[in-house]
């Protein structure tokens, strides 16, 4: 350990947490450092040390890091700040820490470090409360402060290892899972992240996450709001940040949540009780108030009651008599509270049903205010009634404040799942779901793919140009031709008949809409010589178009590329009113037909396929249209940066679906 007083500080940690292997201070100043003899630097160590704690100033760290490297260290956490965060200078000098580094494992900079719980290692320059623990979650987070709150948590949680990131010079989040899932004794994985640096990777690591059904859940911060980085097209203004970012997170199984809490609880949940992918629950109280609120959220949270059996209806009956309704949600009342063994039948009863999940509300009393001995005996009774039936189990105080420390390490080390908040509670057991089901489908799960996302626009294409290039992938247009004046124009027209469409074509004008670029059922020649005189004070060529019919559904069509996910594509209500509607779906390439079968019926519009007011519309057609976009744009040899058909007009009975709109921008 290198420095002063923040390795003064790690080394009271690894005290604490009982550490007994060896620790060398590298300080030139001081003689001792809690008691351990300092060496004056790094070239006096007696030999190669496993890992390196480095708490000097950001020069000093890059020289030390090289040092360390050269001699072969197992790894090194550095402290100091005053590199990329900082701006271009900091950047410069990250850039050397990386290359000095030499593949050696690197924590940090800018980070407190590592917490083993396990074996009792501290990398760690300030406070912490957690203790040691053999089996638990792992969790990786970019920021140092809220990784202490995560230390002293009270909810718990089995918290094996926890790391501060940082920078992430050289150690990425996805290296940490990997090496996480290693551990047979890590439960599940927590990710606090500020940024997705590399989605691709990330991805990756899901999979393998899954494949060895170690749940991740995530907690990110730091979303730009929707629309910030709107150019020119709809679908950018439909596929911000957050909902980027939570389609990624959907697709790969990864389990979102958007607080403290519900990240620590959801944790401590999974950790206990791996996820399966069935929704039905029990719920026992002694309250109807409690049994309510449990039936409100889990019908928001679209989780389903289990039917008791009769013969759990007639063990029911035999415990709690004829003054209890006997139904799921169960109000027991409380003629049975203060006996044990009544308890446990009537736990008994409920959890041999048939449900994946049962839940049993229970709030403590404060101890030393109250006498516990009641509530102590039904802890002992959901014990015994767990172990009697090896259910899985999950006791929920309605406030976290009425659920003491020692209750919930009892229950956990149990196999039950002590939860704090029914919202929390109810939430996770959907999430689990979730999950499983990702899981269940693993083998039809595929990393991201890369796309050159830096490569520039080097032109636009006009619609005309657009759509010619989509015919030939076999996308069906509306017929049209060019025209470069009326007598053109009503050449066309007379060959398609009347109604036509007459458009500005340039690849200069996007939305042409929104500039008066776009005349409808043009129905004569006098008509259409006002629409190219009306066009020709924005344009000097016209786009003569077919008049189609109505359709069914307008709808959108995106496809880019994120410089985090690469290649996108984004699917939703189209027309004038896009933005207003905010009915989309994203999907990562590659793009899957089951996945757009999947992402089409969860939409506003998805009723559509199943004959919502006598109209169906055919999905394994429009699914076979998407994918013939799809392959377009991932043809390298058409270097497409960006598409957008808005609208794509869908028909009923099997007609095909119609662009009538497109554009295309190129990479260079």
């Amino acid at each position: 350990m290198i420095g002063g007083d923040q390795v003064r500080r790690a080394i009271i940690q690894c005290d604490r947490l009982g550490y007994s292997g060896e620790i060398w201070p590298v300080n030139p100043k001081r003689e001792q450092i809690e008691s351990r003899d300092c060496y004056a630097s790094l070239h006096d160590l007696p030999q190669t040390p496993d890992a390196a704690f480095v708490a000097i100033p950001n020069d000093a760290t890059v020289d030390a890091v090289e040092h360390l490297s050269s001699i072969g260290t197992g790894g090194v956490v550095c402290y100091a700040s005053g590199f990329a965060e900082v701006g271009k200078d900091g950047e410069l000098l990250q850039r050397r820490l990386e290359q000095v580094s030499d593949g050696m494992p690197l924590i940090g900079p800018n980070c407190y470090g590592l917490l083993n719980f396990q074996q009792g290692v501290a990398l760690w320059p300030d406070e912490q409360g957690g203790e040691r623990c053999e089996r638990g979650v792992a969790i990786i987070s970019q920021s140092g402060n809220i990784s202490i709150n995560f230390t002293m948590q009270r909810r718990g949680v089995p918290i094996a290892f926890l790391i501060s990131t940082g920078n992430m010079a050289g150690l990425k989040t996805h290296d940490y899972i990997h090496v996480m899932l290693e551990n047979p004794d890590v439960t599940a994985i927590g990710l606090y992240l500020e940024q997705i640096p590399d989605a691709r990777v990330l991805s990756e690591a899901a999979i393998c996450a899954l494949a060895r059904n170690i749940p991740i859940v995530v907690l990110q911060a730091g979303f730009s709001a929707v629309g910030s980085s709107v150019t020119m097209t709809h679908s950018h203004s439909m596929s911000g940040n957050k909902e980027l970012s939570k389609a990624f997170f959907e697709k790969f199984g990864m389990i979102q949540v958007h607080s403290i809490p519900q990240f620590l609880e959801t944790l401590k949940f999974v950790s206990v009780l791996p996820p399966v992918a069935d929704r039905t629950i029990a719920s026992i109280s002694c309250s109807g108030g409690e049994a309510a609120l449990v039936a409100d959220l889990a019908e928001t949270f679209d989780l389903e009651f289990s039917e008791f059996t009769p013969a759990q209806v007639n063990q029911l009956y035999q415990v709690l008599g004829d003054r209890v309704v006997i139904s799921n949600p169960l109000d027991y009342h409380t003629y049975i509270w203060g006996n044990q063994n009544a308890q446990k039948e009537c736990f008994q009863a409920v959890f041999r049903g048939s449900q994946a999940t049962n839940i049993k509300v229970f709030d403590y009393p404060a101890p030393g205010l109250c006498d516990t001995t009641e509530w102590e005996f039904a802890v002992e009774a959901i014990i015994d009634a767990k172990n009697e039936t090896d259910a899985r189990v999950a006791v929920v105080a309605t406030m976290h404040e009425n659920f003491p420390a020692h209750v919930q390490q009892k229950l956990v080390e149990n196999g039950i799942a002590p939860m704090l908040g029914m919202h929390e509670c109810i939430q996770v057991i959907s999430d689990c779901v979730k999950f499983a089901s990702v899981r269940e489908n693993l083998q039809s799960l595929h990393p991201l793919v890369s796309s050159d996302s830096g490569s520039s626009i080097s032109d636009t294409l006009s619609e005309f140009e657009a759509k010619q290039q989509l015919r030939q992938f076999g996308v069906n247009i509306v017929r049209g031709r060019l025209a470069s004046d009326f007598s053109e124009a009503a050449s066309i027209a007379h060959g398609f008949s009347y109604p036509v469409v007459a458009k500005a074509c340039s690849a200069d004008i996007v939305h042409k809409t929104d500039s008066g670029g776009v005349i409808l059922n043009i129905l004569s020649d006098e008509n259409l010589y006002d629409a190219i005189v009306s066009l020709s004070r924005i344009s000097d060529q016209f786009l003569i178009e077919e008049m189609a019919s109505e359709p069914s559904l307008e709808c959108l069509v995106g496809i880019r590329n994120d410089k985090h996910f690469g290649r996108i594509m984004i699917i939703g209500q189209g027309g004038k009113l896009t933005e207003l509607y905010s009915d989309a779906a994203v999907l990562f390439f590659p793009v899957q037909p089951e996945d757009l079968r999947k992402a089409l019926v969860q939409l506003k519009f998805g009723k559509l396929f199943s004959g919502y007011r006598d109209e169906y519309l055919d999905l394994d057609m429009i699914v076979s249209t998407l994918v013939r976009i799809a392959n377009f744009t991932a043809d390298e040899s058409n270097r497409i940066n960006e598409l957008e058909i808005n609208p794509l007009f869908l028909y009923p009975d099997n007609q095909e679906a119609l662009v009538i709109d497109a554009v295309i921008r190129r990479c260079k």
